[in-house]
């Protein structure tokens, strides 16, 4: 195979026939179709970035990745979507599978870059999420962008008062709303479910120290005055090892005085309604100052199909 063409990058089909490569080779099994007449040795692993530089070759230059790819891209948490999302600020018409083509009329940040990639800005991604994603799922995309310092809250909310488009309102909600240290997309949940039913917001993150300074643990969610900790069980709680593990260390807040509060999946997903209730009686209990009446604002981000508060 002739050296000029290297297939460990993307190249399209004009390339390989002139690198002396047949359709029937492109066909076989050392090389994977990415986007029609792109292709790439089938031994690069398929990523995102890979997909990103696959979609440049058959893109106008002034292509920029934006929208849910720009987020992933910085590291944010956005939910699924199949397509690889460009942004022009003219009319471009792309009816290539897999690529979905936005235009704005608002200037992209001059010369930004992730992984060698054009992209929009982080604070110019959040703006532009403002429009497929509800306030939870734009917080926390927020929430991981200000986590991995790609951005800030002040940076984000500066970008709001300047941003002339559609989304601003929900935009700066979530830029409000955002927090550092916030570890993944399910600790915003819980933080949201209790802020929009008006409950207290609790502390994200609260280190536990040891007499030396050294963090003993991090609590997801708490009320340190109070010495409530609230905490999530995702799926890999459930590892037996990892099981033993939690019992350890709960037993060992509760010597030291605390409430842990343990919620998983279901209590998020299907309950919510019954965990804000939950949540609610804890609180009373403590002492925490709490309304009467909760806010049902929550009910518009948090499907249900238990009891409500």
């Amino acid at each position: 195979m002739p050296s000029a063409l290297d297939v460990s990058q993307p190249f399209i089909h004009a390339e390989a026939r002139a690198a002396g490569l047949s359709d029937r080779a492109l066909r076989g099994p050392s090389f994977r179709k990415v986007f029609p007449n792109v292709y790439i040795s089938s031994a690069i692993p398929d990523t995102l970035v890979v997909t990103c530089r696959a979609a440049l070759r058959i893109l106008p230059s002034d292509a920029v990745f934006s929208h849910h790819t720009a987020a992933k891209l910085w590291g944010g948490a956005v939910p699924d979507d199949p397509n690889v999302h460009v942004a022009f600020n003219r009319a471009v018409s792309c009816a290539l599978p897999g690529i979905k083509v936005h235009r704005f009329n608002d200037e992209f940040a001059k010369d930004v870059r992730r992984h060698g990639l054009p992209v929009t800005s982080p604070e110019q991604t959040v703006l532009h999420l403002a429009r497929p994603l509800d306030l939870v799922e734009l917080t926390a995309c927020a929430d991981q962008l200000v986590r991995r310092r790609v951005t800030t809250q002040t940076d984000l909310l500066t970008a709001t008062d300047r941003y002339p488009g559609q989304g601003r309102r929900l935009a700066r909600q979530a830029a409000l709303l955002c927090r550092d240290r916030v570890d993944s997309s399910t600790e915003t949940r819980m933080r949201l479910l209790m802020v929009l039913a008006g409950l207290p917001e609790p502390e994200v993150n609260h280190a536990l120290r040891r007499p030396d300074g050294t963090v003993r643990y991090r609590l997801d969610l708490s009320f340190p005055d109070l010495r409530i900790a609230i905490e999530y069980d995702g799926r890999w709680h459930e590892d037996p090892e990892q099981k033993l593990l939690d019992e350890a260390r709960r037993a060992d807040l509760v010597r030291r005085g605390w409430t842990v509060i343990v919620l998983r999946a279901e209590d998020l997903f299907e309950t919510p309604g019954a965990t804000v209730a939950t949540l609610h009686a804890q609180l009373t209990s403590h002492g925490l100052p709490v309304p009467s009446v909760l806010d049902d604002s929550w009910r518009r981000h948090f499907p249900w199909r238990g009891l409500v508060a």
